[in-house]
């Protein structure tokens, strides 16, 4: 048989019977090993390092404890989310390996499907449009071309992404936050923490966004460890003047959707938030990068996360881009002389 315990992804093997006589309840260790263990104390030992085993009081035993207690979605959901966490980082090269290895067996899927052996209806265009315009020049920019960004372009980019802009009720609840962005219940369960580095106006340090008051409360002064700390050691992210985690407090959504889709409402969510920050950020000249490759364990030791429902579960860095070109996605319907023109451009801009 092999076990997996899920909150410490540590994974062994062990026969069924042996599993089928361990303890569920809190048993004093002699008396396992001479009852259960035939006098095996290195059995014991060995099933303890393995987290088959917890030892009571020790932070992995506080931590099932919390999670018995608070996580209310289903088994199979725990396991996915908890298993994901800290992920190994894979550097470019490594990457790079991967993909070629791939390639000597087959090519990658096609990225888009096209209306084949179909009746086909032309869609317009909006030409000139400033919301798709700045949509389409929205870019991820790995290499700041400038060393800090402004507290104002910082502050933007935050209430775009969750600030309270109205308010609404259901017949059990008196007030619930409205936002630019769909929560599911109008539940909200994301917070903002800021790791600032070099923002103009701002001390560096480490600040948790309020979107009821619009403003940062410090929760750490002093300049915060690099960036790449928190984002499982990826290096491109250590130049940028600022970084924002998005932290889910699945308690908000468990308090009214017991059912385990809902925390795949919750990371849509984030997506939604995301599509905010870059948009912002791209109206003032930046490039948000999101990355979901996070030290989870790195960033609640950072911010002093205790509560096991705190899921930090998104980030962007944020930091000055090259501007991209006005023509690179939305325009009017080219005409048929042009069209090896666009497609051109379009190759040329991706």
């Amino acid at each position: 048989m092999v076990g997996f315990n899920y909150l410490s992804r540590s994974e062994f093997v062990c026969g069924a019977e042996l599993v089928a006589r361990l303890p569920e309840i809190w048993t004093d260790a002699s008396k396992l090993v001479s009852e259960v263990l035939e006098g095996r104390r290195d059995i014991l030992e060995a099933l303890i390092d393995s987290d088959a085993l917890l030892v009571q009081g020790s932070p992995l035993a506080k931590r099932e404890r919390d999670y018995l207690a608070t996580w209310e979605w289903s088994l199979p959901t725990g396991l996915l989310h908890f298993s994901l966490e800290d992920p190994e980082f894979i550097d470019l090269d490594g990457n790079d390996a991967i993909q070629r290895r791939r390639a000597k067996f087959g090519a990658q899927p096609q990225l888009y499907l096209r209306n084949k052996g179909q009746r086909r209806v032309g869609l317009p265009q909006s030409g000139d449009d400033p919301l798709l315009g700045l949509m389409a020049r929205r870019r991820t920019v790995r290499e700041p071309t400038a060393p800090s960004i402004s507290l104002t372009q910082l502050a933007d980019c935050l209430f775009a992404g969750l600030g309270i802009t109205g308010r609404t009720r259901n017949s059990v609840v008196n007030e619930l936050p409205l936002k630019m962005t769909p929560s599911g219940g109008a539940r909200n369960p994301y917070e903002a923490y800021i790791i600032a580095h070099n923002v103009r106006g701002l001390a560096p340090g480490t600040y948790h966004y309020s979107a009821k008051d619009h403003d940062l409360g410090l929760v750490r002064e002093g300049t915060p460890p690099p960036m790449s700390t928190f984002l499982g050691g990826q290096p491109w992210a250590n130049p940028m003047p600022v970084l924002i985690v998005l932290v889910a407090d699945m308690r908000r959504t468990m308090w009214k959707y017991e059912d385990s889709n809902a925390y795949r409402v919750v990371l849509i969510e984030a997506g939604h938030i995301g599509q905010n920050v870059m948009l912002a950020a791209t109206k003032h000249g930046l490039s948000a990068c999101p990355t979901a490759a996070l030290g989870q364990t790195a960033i609640r030791e950072h911010l002093g996360l205790d509560r096991i429902t705190d899921a930090p579960l998104y980030a962007f860095t944020l930091g000055a881009a090259a501007p991209v070109a006005a023509d690179s996605g939305v325009r009017a319907s080219p005409s048929r002389t042009s069209k090896a023109k666009a497609r051109a451009r379009q190759v040329e801009h991706t």
